[in-house]
């Protein structure tokens, strides 16, 4: 095919790619110029350039001559100029339509082996790398795709196609999130993994929980088996071959309630109780004296060529949310057919992930963390693992693409934090945005909390040891830490390592 994609923003860049990759003559058009873009978009750009692919740039109105085939980005204002062109091209016969569902078929025709995809709300990427180190130690060659790899994933993941590496593995775990789940929802899965599904981007999604909770949904459209958080249950109950597993956390579930209120279309009291969802859950988690354990019962479940039942324990280190999400990751082992000692061991190996709630070191007796929680269950489980020390939290600014309620997030933290300062540099988004500082404390009702406004992450970290003293812990809290992990972390270290050289 002779192709042209409309719109080189993160939904174009890897259809044009997979595209090109397949054999097809590829241009890709927009009417930014190349150095209007991002400069880790216009590498990228400039890489599909030298695989094939036609740069057309900075036009308004694409040449669509030589051309018989059109994908539009989905950002593309239907009312725009180019539209009305593409519309009629179509109707006259002239072009024909790329839709997601031709790119998701090609994706699945580029990856031969078994696929693990893992989406979700928050835990997606701690339970794709628990899942990948479970078959590594199980004997397996693994090509694992999370966050950590880069941040735009269906990005990522083409590359990964573009680079061989499905021929080289012996089965993929790859993380996706609900804007590649758009281009490949057709992909078979072998094993589908839905964490949870929470309040978040919803201004994605016409501001309904509900158009959210569907499209997280579409991860089952072309999976083997389902295997779903307790949390989900309220949004895929109907969904048949499904293996729910748990963890208990009754303090964890009964925060989530009073945070958001009985007018939350995110909360139920009887789906969020810990002791029904424990009942109707073939696999349940614990964590007793360093094991995590899990105990199932999988009788009955379709393409499921474990034992039907038992105990899994296992030597464990990370805590935390890690616990849950593993037992998420080891019920997917499980269902693929993993023998429970080949599970165990992986658990006993797996060491958490970096930027998640990744311990960094004491710094003049304070425990220092560096996490990526940016919305409530993430701040509530990540800040109510210290109910009885001091939390100077360095609150990084929330929005990445996506605005959220500063308000209704600065409140959570306050719950927990003595201290809180907040940065307004935007981390993801590279600009300085200071209007998030009122925003946020305005949700903080305890007069009690301190709180500081600085411009930088490095300024909060310098102060993190002013505020505090020997036995205090300070947390970071803020999506850079998978957005821009390396700049996020080095930011922060450097003002603490200077406020302890400065502070006693």
């Amino acid at each position: 095919m002779n192709c042209v994609v409309v719109g080189a923003g993160n939904a174009g860049r890897p259809v044009a790619r997979i595209l090109n990759h397949v054999g097809n003559n590829v241009r890709i058009t927009d009417s930014k110029n190349l150095k209007e873009f991002p400069e880790k978009v216009q590498e990228t750009l400039i890489k599909m350039e030298k695989e094939g692919v036609n740069l057309q740039l900075g036009l308004e109105t694409p040449d669509f001559s030589g051309v018989d085939s059109v994908y539009v980005s989905p950002v593309i204002p239907k009312k725009a100029p180019v539209m009305e062109k593409i519309t009629s091209n179509i109707e006259n016969n002239e072009l024909k339509l790329i839709s997601n569902e031709d790119v998701s078929d090609i994706i699945n025709d580029q990856i031969g082996i078994d696929i693990i995809g893992t989406t979700g709300t928050v835990g997606k990427t701690s339970t794709t790398h628990a899942i990948s180190e479970i078959f590594k130690n199980a004997g397996y060659n693994v090509w694992m795709c999370s966050s950590r790899m880069g941040n735009l994933l269906s990005e990522t993941i083409i590359d990964g196609i573009v680079n061989s590496l499905p021929q080289e593995n012996d089965i993929a775990v790859l993380e996706i999130p609900h804007g590649t789940l758009g281009i490949m929802f057709k992909v078979h899965l072998k094993v589908a993994v839905l964490t949870n599904i929470y309040i978040d981007h919803l201004d994605e999604f016409e501001d309904s929980m509900e158009k959210y909770a569907a499209r997280k949904r579409m991860i089952s459209c072309s999976s083997d088996l389902l295997v779903a958080g307790a949390p989900c249950r309220k949004y895929i109950d109907d969904l048949k071959d499904t293996v729910f597993y748990c963890f208990n956390e009754p303090e964890f579930t009964s925060e989530i309630s009073n945070v958001q209120g009985s007018n939350s279309d995110n909360t139920s009291k009887k789906s969020e109780t810990p002791e029904y969802e424990n009942s109707k859950c073939q696999v349940s988690g614990y964590f007793e004296n360093g094991t995590l354990g899990l105990k199932y019962n999988l009788e009955g479940v379709p393409h499921v060529s474990c034992n039907e039942s038992g105990e899994i324990k296992a030597l464990f280190k990370p805590f935390g949310y890690y616990l849950e999400n593993s037992i998420g990751a080891a019920t997917a082992a499980l269902c693929y057919g993993l023998d429970e000692k080949s599970i165990e061991k992986g658990l006993s190996k797996f060491n958490g992930v970096p930027g998640r709630l990744e311990y960094v070191g004491d710094y003049k007796g304070r425990e220092v963390y560096l996490d990526p929680s940016h919305v409530i269950e993430g701040f509530i489980k990540t800040l109510s693992l210290f109910p009885d020390r001091n939390l100077i939290v360095l609150v990084e600014n929330f929005d990445t693409a996506n605005s959220r309620d500063k308000q209704k997030l600065g409140e959570v933290v306050a719950r927990y934090a003595n201290v809180m300062i907040c940065s307004a540099y935007n981390e993801t988004m590279d600009r300085l945005e200071r209007h998030i500082i009122p925003e946020t404390f305005k949700g903080v009702k305890d007069p009690n909390v301190l709180k500081i406004g600085v411009d930088y992450l490095k300024t909060a970290g310098k102060l993190s040891i002013k505020y505090s003293k020997p036995g205090d812990v300070i947390i970071h809290v803020g999506p850079g830490a998978i957005t821009s992990y390396d700049s996020t972390k080095f930011k922060m270290m450097s003002g603490i390592e200077e406020g302890c050289k400065k502070y006693d």
